[in-house]
Order: structure tokens, then C-alpha cells, then sequence
């Protein structure tokens, strides 16, 4: 009774905890924004953090890290920062490339062992560090989550490259946000170090950095300590892990990775040790691949440009219980951080980021990317296609039907399923549909859905398809990817 008395106080008072808050009336309604979507269960904790010219002018916490212990989120309460790990893991990198262990123009493959990146189409040896860590290498996308205690069992590194390291689009032709890339990056430096990723991280980059409220998920002995994660019904989340560790498991405060965001911006904090030298910085923020008119990847950081044509460096995270962003702004020497530990706070993370930056700059907006809307399939794809999908030893015969009524894709031994949401974006075919692959790491995920991620080159129909298998209470799925391509069947011969 005693502790739902304090739960109650505490939300009705908005619950928000703060250190070095200065000009307190201008985040005024961004607090009550904050404490609007925590009563009403759209929120459960939120951690915010603004710096300007190497110093936090406002760092603030809100609502609950652990609403069953009545623990109160702060600006020092280590989150889960889903993919803003990804940032962290490529800044490891790069302490590795500046004592000349690792080149990022070297090939990938020169640095992996008896698990090496393959073709399903491409060159396995154009693919460099600097593609993995860039999403430039043509490797699949993958999202796997292991909750701990379940039937299924984390992955190491070596048997995900082995399942899914294969190429899907040729090296350095586009983007494609893949996992299994930064996956990658993060067992290359565990493998160049000798050291565990998580510990090289901590010894190299968190405590060089004075990050003290920063760790790795392998550092069992500061569990306590980490922000609950929580569905978009406010209930709690079993602790989860991934199949590729490096690319989103590093819990961290705001007022931590304001600080990571300043070393990025090159202010020179006095308790810091320049881990690398500003060229090197630089060379993580350095554009590699091109997503959109407007936006590129470089190692590990989007990149994008202001109103007023000036460059945004940035990294979203979103998986099950976690939205977070971390944006700098180099021309104003500032950033920002916003770190919750709910689903579907997409919104409300993005009006928190907003509001916080026009504190400094009142003309600022920014547009988050969203996925283009799918065009109509040119002629030249429609057609029956047969072949087969490609997992290592094992292939899954399918059948695939394109036409400007139903298209269709048949698992052999199954029905014709259909294909919805078909399109061509960015060159690329998409759609969705239902199936059993009957693959042991499908049958395992419990897996329903599919999705079709193609290309035509030439004569061959060629690409990813996706096993989707829902996680409970989670918007997200997990998503399995394998090689496949098509060759148009013969009218004259269907059954060849």
C-alpha cells in the first residue's frame, strides 16, 4: 500500500528528477508534454540531455526506470540504447584503426576466422570494415531477440555469420540497414583485441571517457541498474538479449551519452583522454554510402543536413521497450539526447528532441526519414519465376508469380500465398506474405510472416526474403534473412 501511495504522488507530480538545469522556464512545456504521456501510459521513464560549447546546460530525468522496485528515472539512469550503440561500437573501432590493428579499407574477411562473409551475389572481397560499418556491404538485415531464461539460446557470432553472412546485393551499390554488418564490426574488434566486445569497450572507450553510468550487457554485476524495459501497455519486458550484441546492447545514461556526443563534437572536457585525434573523429562522421537526396551513413552515424544546409550527425535506436536519439549539430557545437524505455514513444521522443533543440536555435526543424512509398512494378517483372532459397546446405524450392492482378509466392508443398503490399522502392522489390520455410531457425522463432526484398539483374530475380516471427507485446518482429533468387520459367517448358 505504502509503495502504490508514492507511486501515486510521484506521477501526479509530474516525477521528474534534475541536475544542472539552467534557464529552467524554457523547458517548461516539454516537462508537462513529458508528464502528460507518463499519466496517461503512453511513457513509463524518460531521460533527456542538452549541451552547448562542451557543457550540459540542462539534464533531466522523468517518470520510473523500474515502476514494480518505485525506482525514479534520473539523468544518470543507465537505458538500453538499442541502435545508439552503434555509434559506440564504431568510435571501438576506430581506437583499434588508430593502433594500426585494423584498417577500415582492409577486407572484412582478412579479420574474421573460420566464419567468413560469402556471395550470394557480389564480391565477398570488396566487402571492407568500412562497408560493415557503413551498411554499404550488401549483407542482409537481421533482428533476433533472446529473451533470457527462453527456449532458444543467443547465437554466437561466428554461427549468425555462417547463417546469415551472405550477400544479398553487391558490395558498395547501396544502402541497406543490416545487423549482421555492425555485428561484424564489434567480433572484429573482440577477435583484434583479444579482449571480450564488452570489455574492450568498457576498457577503451567508457572509462577513457569518464562514462561511469555506461556498460555493456555482459557486465552482469550491474544489472540492478538498468532501466526496465516496458510495451506500449506499460508492462514489463523480460530481459532480452540479441544475436548481434555489438549492434544494440550498451546501456547508458543521458548525462553519459551527452558526453560521448561531445567528445564527437571535439570539446576538449578536461576529465576525457583523446582516445583519438580529431582526423579520426572525423572519419566516422565522413559520408560513405548515400541513403537519400539528403541523407548518407558514414561509420556508424547518420548523417543528414539543417534547415539551413548545415550537417546533423545523428543515431536513432527502436527495438522492443527502447526509442532513443542522440543528435548533434557541429556548426552550433550542441546536441541533444533522448533516451525512454517504452514502446511507441516514436513521437514523443521526437517532439521532446524538437522542442529541446529550439531552447537554442528557435528556427530549427527536421523531418525523420520515413519509407518512400512503393511504386508500381515495371513490366519486365511480371512473370512466373522458379528457383530456390538458400539456407547454407539446405534450399527451400519456391515458386514465385508476378501479374497485374494477384501475384503469389508457393513454399514447394504448400498453397500459393499472396503478396501484399508489392512495389518497387528505391529499385528494390517489396511485399509481404505467409509461409513456412521450414528451416530449423524459422521453425524455432515460431516464424508466420515473410518478406520479399528483390532485384532484377539481368535475367535473375535476386535478393533477400525475410522470416517474420512476432514477439510478444512487441511492434517489431524478428526477422530472419535469407539469399534467394528466381529465373523465369519457360512457357514452353514449365516444368524444367
Amino acid at each position: 500500500m505504502a509503495r502504490a501511495i508514492r507511486l501515486l504522488a510521484a506521477t501526479s507530480g509530474a516525477l521528474c528528477f534534475v541536475q544542472e538545469a539552467h534557464g529552467a522556464d524554457s523547458y517548461s512545456a516539454i516537462r508537462q508534454d513529458i508528464a502528460r504521456e507518463i499519466a496517461v501510459g503512453r511513457a513509463t521513464g524518460v531521460a533527456v540531455a542538452l549541451t552547448q560549447n562542451g557543457k550540459i546546460i540542462w539534464q533531466e530525468g522523468f517518470g520510473w526506470t523500474d515502476k514494480e522496485r518505485a525506482l525514479r528515472a534520473t539523468p544518470d539512469t543507465p537505458f538500453s540504447l538499442a541502435s545508439v550503440t552503434k555509434p559506440f561500437t564504431t568510435t571501438a573501432l576506430m581506437v583499434l584503426v588508430a593502433a594500426k590493428k585494423v584498417s577500415l579499407d582492409a577486407r572484412a574477411n582478412d579479420y574474421l576466422g573460420a566464419a567468413k562473409i560469402r556471395a550470394g551475389v557480389g564480391n565477398p572481397n570488396d566487402v571492407t570494415v568500412r562497408a560493415v560499418a557503413s551498411h554499404s556491404s550488401g549483407l542482409p538485415g537481421i533482428f533476433q531477440l533472446f529473451p533470457v531464461g527462453g527456449p532458444r539460446k543467443q547465437p554466437s557470432m561466428d554461427d549468425v555469420i555462417r547463417e546469415y553472412g551472405v550477400l544479398v546485393s553487391p558490395p558498395n551499390e547501396r544502402y541497406h540497414y543490416s545487423n549482421v554488418g555492425m555485428g561484424i564490426v564489434a567480433h572484429i574488434v573482440s577477435r583484434k583485441s583479444g579482449l571480450d566486445f564488452g570489455e574492450f569497450l568498457h576498457r577503451k572507450v567508457l572509462e577513457p571517457l569518464g562514462l561511469s553510468h555506461s556498460f555493456f550487457d555482459t557486465d552482469l554485476s550491474r544489472r540492478d541498474e538498468m532501466a526496465q524495459r516496458y510495451d506500449d501497455l506499460g508492462n514489463a519486458f523480460p530481459f532480452y538479449v540479441t544475436s548481434t550484441p555489438g549492434t544494440g546492447e550498451l546501456y547508458a545514461s543521458a548525462h553519459d551519452v551527452a558526453r560521448f556526443a561531445m567528445f564527437h563534437l571535439k570539446d576538449h572536457l578536461a576529465d576525457q583522454q583523446p582516445i583519438l585525434t580529431a582526423q579520426q573523429i572525423d572519419e566516422l562522421h565522413h559520408p560513405v554510402i548515400r541513403l537519400l537526396a539528403d541523407r548518407s551513413y558514414g561509420v556508424g552515424w547518420m548523417i543528414g543536413h539543417a534547415f539551413d544546409g548545415t550537417t546533423v550527425l545523428y543515431h536513432n535506436g527502436n527495438q522492443a521497450g527502447v526509442v532513443t536519439v542522440m543528435m548533434l549539430l557541429p556548426s552550433r557545437d550542441m546536441s541533444c539526447v533522448v533516451l525512454t524505455n517504452q514502446d511507441d514513444d516514436q513521437k514523443l521522443v521526437e517532439r521532446i528532441r524538437d522542442g529541446t533543440i529550439r531552447t537554442l536555435v528557435p528556427e530549427w526543424s527536421w523531418k525523420s526519414l520515413s519509407p518512400p512509398p512503393p511504386e508500381r512494378l515495371p513490366e519486365t517483372y511480371r512473370d512466373n519465376w522458379r528457383d530456390r532459397l538458400h539456407d547454407g546446405d539446405k534450399v527451400v524450392p519456391l515458386t514465385l508469380s508476378i501479374s497485374e492482378g494477384e501475384s503469389t509466392l508457393c513454399i514447394q508443398g504448400q498453397k500459393p500465398e499472396p503478396i501484399s503490399d508489392l512495389g518497387l522502392v528505391e529499385g528494390m522489390m517489396q511485399g509481404k506474405t505467409r509461409g513456412d520455410l521450414g528451416l530449423p531457425a524459422t521453425r524455432a522463432a515460431k516464424s508466420v510472416g515473410l518478406s520479399l526484398r528483390l532485384q532484377l539483374r539481368g535475367s535473375k530475380l535476386e535478393g533477400e526474403i525475410g522470416a517474420e516471427a512476432p514477439i510478444p507485446h512487441a511492434r517489431e518482429a524478428d526477422h530472419l534473412p535469407f539469399w534467394a533468387e528466381f529465373s523465369r520459367v519457360d512457357p514452353n517448358n514449365p516444368d524444367q
